[in-house]
């Protein structure tokens, strides 16, 4: 039995042990297991990114992605004329992100560099993986997003939020009278093995936290079959709520930007929980520890929380889109000029792989965090509009 087998094996046999005490557990709180149990999660027990885990992120896919990141941000602290901010990032991964951004920023914004760098990282290994990565460089780790220091930050959030924990319900109709309860969906045992339960009904104030109460106002246009159907599932995720909260509060009081990059769409996207091991999708409930876990993002529910703490959202966008309207081609094509025939296809493969519909371009979409005001800044206005970054 490998190594691997037998961490899966004792996760799954603690989270047995979990349910069996105290009952099935929420949805939120097997994922937070699964993905970040001390011991056995998937994120504390192996390094998740590159050709050798189970996703390959933007950044590893061109550093071009980070550089056009950097230069935009560097961009609106310059816009911002804020004095002596931070530099924030959620979910750094291997530092792939941050170190090309900041090799944009020795070129063009020079403060941006010596800023004081934080990290939001709960991972022991990625830790360390970020530790050498970012040798001489001045920065801090955070466990959560408590103690943000009382400075200007400019942020950035890529694929951060798809990996939180998600809560599910399910619509439960009533076959006499077509009315329709929405059930917390739990995670219990069935014949042994891990499967989802029905729970408790959702309370009024969570039927109204997840904007479900559209689903169940009789007043109200009756929407799509194919939406309200019996077993229909809905998503919340409660932990991208309290970050964005507290990113919008901490915008609203000190000024500054968060850039949030993730795939999603601006609204519901139903049961959209999906596991992938060894590159492959598998059911969400294989071996625990060993699969990577994750949704897609409601950006309307990080809009309604950036709002309700006294700040904006702008957009999302699609990321083809955004990185167009920054500029991407122009200046994957200044690249390519200096380059060999070899790197150049390998150039204009990546930005295609970033761009694309068929690829990245239209599944991620990105959004920008400010504090309360009014028009559009660059970058999410039309491409026609939208200048490019030099």
């Amino acid at each position: 039995m490998s190594n691997d087998k037998v961490k899966d094996s004792a996760l799954f046999d603690k989270i047995v042990a979990n349910i069996s005490k105290n009952g099935p557990l929420s949805l939120d709180s097997y994922i937070s297991h699964a993905l970040g149990d001390p011991d056995y999660g998937y994120y504390h027990s192996r390094d998740p990114f590159g050709t050798s885990g189970d996703f390959i992120t933007a950044p590893e896919i061109s550093g071009l992605f980070g550089e056009m990141c950097g230069l935009y941000l560097a961009h609106i602290a310059e816009l911002s004329g804020l004095r002596e901010p931070a530099i924030f990032e959620l979910g750094p991964g291997r530092a792939s992100l941050i170190l090309d951004m900041r090799h944009a920023w020795q070129q063009v914004m020079p403060t941006l560099v010596t800023a004081p760098l934080h990290l939001l990282e709960t991972s022991p290994r990625l830790r360390c993986i970020q530790q050498d990565l970012l040798s001489g460089v001045n920065f801090f780790f955070h466990e959560n997003l408590d103690h943000l220091p009382a400075q200007p930050i400019f942020a950035i959030a890529n694929e951060f939020f798809d990996a939180l924990p998600v809560s599910q319900a399910i619509l439960r109709q009533n076959a006499n009278d077509g009315g329709g309860i929405w059930r917390h969906r739990l995670v219990g045992l069935l014949n042994g093995q891990l499967g989802f339960i029905d729970g408790p009904p959702l309370s009024p104030e969570e039927v109204s936290d997840w904007a479900l109460e559209i689903l169940q106002t009789e007043e109200t246009d009756p929407l799509p079959s194919s939406v309200i159907n019996n077993h229909t599932i809905a998503e919340y995720c409660p932990l991208a709520v309290t970050y964005a909260g507290k990113i919008a509060h901490h915008l609203r009081a000190y000024g500054g930007a968060c850039l949030i990059i993730d795939y999603g769409r601006d609204g519901q996207s139903g049961g959209s929980l999906q596991a992938v091991a060894n590159h492959q999708p598998v059911d969400v409930f294989y071996q625990p520890g060993s699969a990577d876990l994750s949704h897609w993002v409601d950006f309307s529910a990080i809009r309604r929380a950036a709002e309700g703490a006294g700040a904006r959202l702008v957009g999302p966008i699609t990321q083809g889109e955004f990185l167009r309207n920054i500029g991407i081609i122009q200046r994957s094509e200044a690249l390519a000029k200096m380059a060999d025939v070899e790197t150049r296809r390998g150039l204009f493969a990546a930005v295609d792989r970033l761009v694309s519909n068929q690829h990245m371009g239209s599944a991620f979409k990105v959004a920008l965090m400010l504090p309360p005001g009014a028009g559009l800044p660059p970058g999410f206005t039309t491409c026609s509009e939208g200048a490019a970054l030099s």
